[in-house]
């Protein structure tokens, strides 16, 4: 584990040349999540200006098929329990170190084959697991994109789940590879359209449209690469049903 280059200082009052314990504390915290393994800087997630942060990641666990599936079944447990009145309890953990590994993800809802609501984590990546529970909430109450689903639409909302892996700044459309998801970035206004976002075959342009719709811009603003950044993504993706 690398070590985090921040010292302490013994606590200071608040003084112009002081600076208090609290502070100091905080900054100890900032500098041990940028250093850890685990930590933000380490994960080589979108910075606020745009570009990856991190020249080195880690090699991306791709998931299996029985992993998607427990995702899957994590996501829709908030759903369940609001149909049955209940609060929502996490699945029964499964032991599967691709579960465990933090990067950028997304839920979301359809309804009669349109998207209904996205919500994402792009900037901060989250562990598998955890984050996928925790955005299946946010999508039905704060979702990134769309709108939470009404009571009577509730019996006909399907949820997807995405992982994405290795995000890399992409020149234009012809730099994303087949089957890749899409992010767009124009400032703190983000955008992601996934390969399931469209019916059958489709041209990268189209689904960089898509993601430029998700952020709330004109569909060809990725044409304007001096204005909106551009990532691709490897992805692993679980519609249900």
């Amino acid at each position: 584990m690398r070590k985090s280059k921040v010292t302490w200082l013994p606590p200071r009052p608040w003084g112009p040349g002081g600076l208090s314990g609290l502070a100091v504390s905080w900054l100890v915290v900032v500098g041990l999540a940028l250093a850890l393994p685990g930590g933000a800087m380490a994960q080589g997630q979108i910075g606020p200006g745009g570009g990856t942060a991190g020249a080195e990641r880690p090699k991306a666990r791709r998931l299996s098929a029985r992993e998607l599936n427990y995702l899957l079944l994590l996501a829709k447990e908030p759903l369940n329990a609001l149909k049955e009145g209940r609060e929502a309890r996490p699945l029964p953990a499964i032991t599967a170190p691709a579960l465990t590994q933090a990067v950028p993800l997304a839920v979301t809802l359809w309804l009669d084959g349109q998207i209904l609501a996205r919500a994402w984590e792009i900037r901060q990546p989250q562990p598998v697991g955890a984050g996928i529970f925790a955005l299946s909430s946010k999508v039905l109450s704060e979702p990134d994109q769309g709108r939470a689903p009404t009571l009577e639409e509730w019996p006909r909302v399907k949820i997807g789940v995405a992982v994405l892996h290795q995000l890399d700044e992409a020149a234009d459309d012809k730099a994303v590879g087949k089957g890749q998801a899409v992010v767009v970035l124009e400032g703190f206004t983000i955008g992601l359209g996934l390969p399931k976002d469209m019916p059958g075959k489709y041209e990268n342009s189209e689904l960089l449209s898509k993601a430029c719709q998700m952020a709330g811009l004109r569909p060809n603003s990725w044409l304007l690469p001096e204005k909106l950044t551009i990532f691709a993504a490897d992805v692993d993706e679980l519609v249900e049903g």
